[in-house]
């Protein structure tokens, strides 16, 4: 009878490769990411139009390019959500070791394309920016250290984990890369802050902060215009920030239209650092909201699996995975609300640029990864080889 009034229930092919993985995977956050990088291409044919028409390209020329990304991005994301966790383990310390390689050559090969700081290889037709991989590959490294010798030997994994980021904030600095920095000490700390630190390993961490602050405001020019700009009470309206106003303002609620946008055919890096200036002024705040409201999604439901972990390794990975996604998407909003200082930071998914695409489809491949739910025996298995 009850069959009769309710129904059967209807069989889940578990036998299935593809279901299996989609009942493991939290489906909010693969649809919200999924909803972020349609958004970005949808975005780029209006953010990238201007691009284009300066360098005598197509009009879509970079449409299509940021499509190929999205599409490439899209496959890593369902490709490393579905390996297994020793493997993920080995794919994160291979791949740091090979971007801090290519961190160490950058000053050498590199090139700065006229903006003062030297974060790119230049290869034919398409350009690399190592500190973009460098992010997700350096969590999974720092959270082996720490997870492996938190019980067992934790000065030992404070050392080795505090000179790995040494390291690499030092290779940023050469670049230098502000934005990166801020990012992946913001992420070290918040690692050490969930196993615990003594109050002397903070003051000497605060100290080492400061003396890094100084040096970029010493010996970086651009990041001292920067500082003195964002503490300025007065904004040129033919200026980088006076643009991205201009077209908030113009845009309002439901903004002036696709493709009627004026402000981005002047305002440098509309493409990337400010393409939600140029998504307000075309389609208003109401799409603001809604890459705000994915974003929030994927916060939410990570954090909501993630409440349960067990295994140190896997927690440690996911919440710095998913410090990195937000504390980027926060510095990128912030700096068009003009709330933080200009920097070189991309709005995941949304802003063009293949290595920024591409990084971001490893970091939320990883991050769909550990927070997959995972049989018992496999969950035993991998914790025992941690």
């Amino acid at each position: 009878m009850t069959d009769i009034i309710h129904g059967s229930p209807r069989a889940i092919p578990v036998d299935n490769p593809f279901f299996r993985w989609w009942l493991s995977i939290d489906q909010w956050t693969f649809l919200a990411t999924l909803g972020l990088i349609v958004v970005g291409l949808l975005l780029s044919m209006a953010g990238s139009v201007p691009l284009a028409d300066s360098n005598d390209m197509p009009t879509f020329y970079y449409v299509y390019r940021h499509a190929v990304y999205a599409v490439i991005s899209f496959f890593l994301i369902i490709f490393l959500s579905t390996m297994s966790f020793p493997l993920i383990r080995r794919f994160g310390i291979v791949g740091f070791f090979l971007v801090v390689f290519a961190l160490v050559l950058l000053p050498i090969f590199g090139t700065d394309f006229g903006k003062g700081a030297v974060r790119w290889y230049s290869l034919t037709w398409i350009t690399i920016q190592p500190s973009e991989y460098l992010k997700p590959f350096f969590v999974v490294f720092v959270s082996w250290i720490v997870a492996g010798n938190i019980n067992s030997n934790p000065r030992a994994a404070l050392i080795l984990s505090f000179f790995t980021m040494s390291v690499c904030v030092f290779l940023l600095t050469l670049q230098p890369d502000l934005g990166q920095t801020v990012v992946l000490i913001g992420c070290w700390v918040l690692i050490h802050f969930i196993v615990g630190v003594s109050w002397l390993f903070s003051t000497a961490f605060f100290t080492f902060v400061a003396t890094i602050a100084f040096i970029f405001y010493k010996f970086s020019n651009h990041v001292a215009i920067r500082l003195k700009t964002f503490f300025s009470n007065v904004i040129e309206p033919t200026s980088q920030m006076g643009l991205v106003e201009q077209a908030i303002h113009a845009g309002g609620f439901l903004g002036v239209g696709a493709g009627n946008g004026k402000i981005k055919w002047s305002l440098p890096d509309a493409h990337t650092d400010f393409i939600i200036a140029v998504a307000i002024e075309e389609f208003g705040l109401i799409v603001f909201f809604l890459i705000l409201t994915l974003f929030v999604i994927i916060l939410l439901r990570t954090l909501s699996r993630l409440l349960g972990e067990r295994n140190p390794f896997l927690l440690l990975v996911g919440l710095g995975l998913l410090t990195i996604i937000q504390t980027q998407a926060l510095i990128n909003l912030g700096v068009a609300a003009r709330l933080l200082p200009t920097k070189g930071m991309t709005l995941p998914f949304i802003s063009y640029g293949g290595s920024s695409m591409v990084a971001m489809g490893i970091l939320m491949g990883l991050l769909l990864n550990v927070t997959r739910r995972r049989t018992t025996e496999n969950l035993d298995s991998f914790m025992g080889g941690t």
